[in-house]
């Protein structure tokens, strides 16, 4: 092989390889002060730092608080979300937003929906407990100049009918927002396994990139922890579904503090795709 062409081989890798996106899905853990050492106060500057190592190109959180937002925001370099509050559709009540890294995206449309009978204004669906959201973003990659669409969410932990209308609305909102089929991510806390009905709905439609994944699934099977650090975690309630997108890589980020504590209560799901 000559030097010339091998040269050309690997700026074709090295281009090929920086138009991958790297997405996140990350329940943070509320701010509550019964948490103790592991409150947000103790553990937000782990979070972030985690976040601004890993540098997905977007991430969704789940559980974020206003006041946690805008620690994300604030800890961040060039990073904006698009989300509101669940309760008021403003800024009340849990966020299931979308950070993204602007300098890589550009947000050609957004907005959430509710998961419930009434999406498009604040209520609670069917059996659910809470109000839950889906925030979605058309993104325009800056490199590729391609667009995509990522959607993030948060099921309710008790309603089993709220989480199969929820899997079934998902569906139908899809169709609704993406007219032109572009790529897309739904990533999310779930509150559910993979053996459960409104999972293996989502799954006959999307693929989950723990089972796609070109490379083998890196670290535990397991997502949630509460913060149990004897024990290594089996139930996988969080997940990146993905369609139109090549899965490279997928990860389960089970990194610890200084303080051998974990960042939040569930591991940060990260996944590497290309267009």
């Amino acid at each position: 092989m000559n030097f010339r062409f091998s040269t050309l081989l690997l700026f074709v890798f090295a281009w090929s390889f920086s138009q991958n996106l790297k997405v996140m899905s990350f329940n943070i853990r509320l701010n509550v002060d019964s948490d103790k050492e592991n409150s947000w106060t103790n553990r937000k500057q782990d979070a972030v730092d985690l976040l601004s190592y890993y540098h997905p190109d977007y991430f969704g959180v789940q559980e974020a608080l206003p006041e946690q937002m805008k620690d994300i925001k604030n800890g961040l370099k060039n990073y904006d979300y698009v989300g509101v509050g669940r309760d008021d559709g403003k800024e009340k009540g849990e966020f299931s937003a979308i950070f993204y890294d602007t300098e890589r995206l550009q947000v050609i449309k957004s907005g959430t929906f509710w998961l419930s009978e009434t999406p498009e204004k604040p209520s609670r669906g069917w059996d659910a407990d809470y109000n839950r959201v889906c925030t979605y973003a058309v993104f325009k990659d800056k490199k590729s100049k391609k667009e995509f669409l990522a959607m993030n969410l948060h099921f309710d932990h008790v309603g089993n009918v709220a989480r199969v209308k929820s899997a079934d609305l998902i569906l139908k909102k899809i169709k609704e927002i993406n007219p032109k089929n572009l790529p897309l991510t739904l990533s999310g806390d779930f509150n559910l396994t993979d053996d459960t009905e409104p999972i293996k709905i989502i799954s006959q439609n999307l693929k989950d990139s723990f089972y796609n994944s070109e490379k083998k699934h890196y670290g535990p099977k397991g997502t949630f922890t509460a913060f149990n650090v004897t024990e290594v975690p089996q139930d996988r309630i969080d997940y990146i579904f993905v369609k139109g997108f090549k899965i490279k890589s997928n990860r389960h980020i089970n990194d610890r503090r200084e303080n051998l504590l974990y960042p939040s209560d569930h591991f940060p799901v990260l996944t590497e795709l290309q267009f």
